[in-house]
């Protein structure tokens, strides 16, 4: 199995993170078990061991890449219990199958009373369309036509047909999907779900294809409602972004929710919607969710080729408040929970999968798009495998390479046009560097320390280029240091962005306030140069502001090889445990972005 295996160089703990969780994951299934895998897979009781949409889109995709075999039990376990989804959905009033939020042995809905508290066995029906994805994929990674014949299409068509009868057409022409949690659990029974909408279209359109790749007709309704469902962009605060759902305020979210339009569900946007989408959501995600936001903005941020080096940032984000003990698990959140929590695994090795090798899976070949910070030497992917192929992606950071192991030719799609691997001819492509994209600000990326960080807000957040990242000091005083490029420069500016929290929840199915929204910074402290690193001088200063987001600050012309913040007092108080979250997020200042310049 380990032929299979990702290998991540120039970091020896991230590496042996990622080889831990392979492990892991692996562990909890083995071919020819027609089963899923729960959260916690059989490392413990965590959520009484039911199947949830954690194995299709969290752990799934991992394993089809390089462990086709595995993967194929987890749709046979959906395949096997489509009778009890048929059933589950004309019970509840609507054509098709329907999936239950909580499977397990029957395949009836599990979900522990009362709705109340727990109501995604009412609305969380986004589940069904992540099952179809996984279904799809598999028959795009295989391309085994009798299988996708015999018990793909099956799953595929019973899914489809159940979004064309809970979908709804208004008196606007469009049609509308209502009643429904997408994954922000904090938000639920809402209208026009925008997750949920891209999900159920993209079945219907999964499904079309479906039949066409076996020679069977699609009803025309399911175009046609995939066509006209209601997917629009609006514009919030100024930037035009996909809105959640139908009423939403801008308030806090769970996880990752529509930063997942992007991926795996691969919705056609401009870019600037795309960066927009994670540049609003990511810092209003809860900070006691689980680890696969960062997953998802990781993959996102490398297919968008985001200026900076974001996409490490959000890797580093994705593991570290996480991992516990020394056998390197998982945690669901990081403050505990499901353990070992085999969805964080499943998010995390998708990085590595699908973000640095921008790997994606298509009717007529693979496309790759490699793109690399700095801050990691390589990735390898060891053994992929595509319809009888198997072949190995290396993404370095100048050229990434393409070895076809065995099988027929593999067709290639890339950002330089369509190529062709043949065994004994390796293909190059060029590794997209988004960290060396032509900047005016002297620090970005640049080297950081600093004197304390809580796990996951790292230095380099400090400056990564994202507005949506943050460092954050355990205490204070605190100093912050990052190099200036090119050694020493002459500077004359600084902008200092600071973070912001928002409202926490205060009881199950009660969505979160829209605000106040505070701002956590610095009201005090000083921005100091170096030419040597040993003796400091400052520049600027800042004292007894509390409320401003964004300190431009200028000063003479000086020459500077290091430039530091040192941070003295705050400007929040700690925060009381709420009813749902007895660990609050600390409120030590969160230096969003520090960029400086000539």
């Amino acid at each position: 199995m380990w032929k299979g295996r990702i290998d991540v160089l120039g970091n020896r703990t991230l590496a042996t993170d990622v080889n831990a969780s392979e492990f892991y994951l692996w562990s909890n299934t083995r071919p020819g078990v027609n089963w899923s895998i729960s959260p916690a897979g059989l490392s413990s009781n965590g959520y009484d061991g039911h199947i949830f949409w954690d194995a299709e889109t969290w752990m799934y995709p991992s394993l089809l890449a390089q462990h086709p075999d595995l993967a194929a039990g987890m749709n046979n376990y959906r395949f096997q219990r489509l009778g009890a989804a048929r059933q589950h959905a004309t019970a509840t009033g609507y054509q098709g199958a329907r999936f239950p939020w909580e499977s397990a042995l029957d395949g009836t809905e599990q979900i522990p009373p009362p709705p109340s508290i727990n109501s995604e066995g009412l609305y969380e029906m986004h589940i069904t369309a992540d099952i179809a994805l996984a279904q799809w994929q598999y028959y795009l990674v295989t391309g085994n036509r009798s299988w996708l014949r015999r018990r793909g299409w099956p799953v595929l068509s019973g899914a489809a047909t159940f979004w064309a009868s809970k979908a709804t057409r208004g008196a606007d022409g469009r049609y509308h999907i209502n009643q429904v949690t997408g994954p922000d659990e904090e938000n639920p029974d809402v209208n026009d779900e925008v997750y949920t909408l891209v999900a159920a279209k993209t079945t219907l359109q999964d499904a079309v294809r479906a039949a066409h790749a076996i020679g069977r007709s699609a009803p025309r309704s399911w175009s046609t409602i995939a066509r006209r469902l209601a997917i629009h962009t609006s514009r919030v605060q100024g930037v035009r972004i996909y809105k959640e759902f139908s009423g939403y305020r801008s308030q806090m979210v769970k996880q990752a929710d529509v930063t997942m339009l992007q991926y795996p569900w691969l919705y056609p946007m401009s870019h600037r919607v795309a960066q927009n989408d994670l540049n609003f959501y990511v810092p209003r995600s809860d900070p006691g969710g689980p680890s696969m936001d960062d997953a998802v903005s990781s993959i996102d941020t490398s297919a968008l080729g985001s200026p900076g080096c974001a996409s490490f940032v959000y890797t580093e984000r994705s593991y570290q408040p996480f991992i516990r003990d020394v056998f390197h698990q998982f945690s669901e959140t990081r403050y505990g929970g499901a353990f070992t929590f085999m969805t964080g695994i499943g998010g995390f090795l998708q990085e590595f999968q699908y973000g640095y090798s921008g790997l994606r899976w298509g009717s007529s070949g693979v496309s790759l798009a490699p793109s690399l910070t700095k801050q990691l030497a390589g990735v390898t992917l060891h053994n992929l495998r595509s319809r009888g192929r198997v072949f190995t992606v290396s993404v370095r950071r100048r050229v990434s390479s393409v070895t076809l192991i065995s099988g027929r030719a593999l067709r290639v799609m890339t950002p330089a046009g369509t190529r062709t691997v043949r065994r004994g001819h390796a293909l190059r492509l060029r590794t997209a560097r988004p960290d060396l994209k032509r900047t005016s600000d002297l620090v970005r990326c640049q080297r950081t320390q600093a004197s304390s960080s809580e796990v996951g807000a790292v230095p380099l957040a400090g400056v990564d280029g994202s507005p949506a990242t943050d460092w954050q000091p355990v205490k204070l005083p605190a100093v912050f240091t990052t190099r200036v490029t090119g050694g020493t420069r002459r500077i004359s500016r600084a902008t200092v962005r600071w973070g912001h929290l928002w409202p926490l929840v205060t009881a199950p199915n009660v969505p979160p306030a829209p605000g106040p929204v505070k701002t956590v910074r610095a009201s005090d402290y000083t921005v100091q140069v170096s030419t040597n690193g040993q003796t400091w001088r400052t520049v600027a200063q800042v004292s007894g502001v509390t409320q401003r987001s964004v300190d431009r600050l200028r000063f003479h012309s000086v020459r500077a090889r290091w430039v530091r913040l040192v941070l003295t007092q705050g400007s929040q108080p700690p925060i009381p445990p709420s009813t749902q979250d007895q660990n609050p997020p600390p409120t030590t200042p969160m230096l969003e972005e520090l960029t400086i310049t000539r």
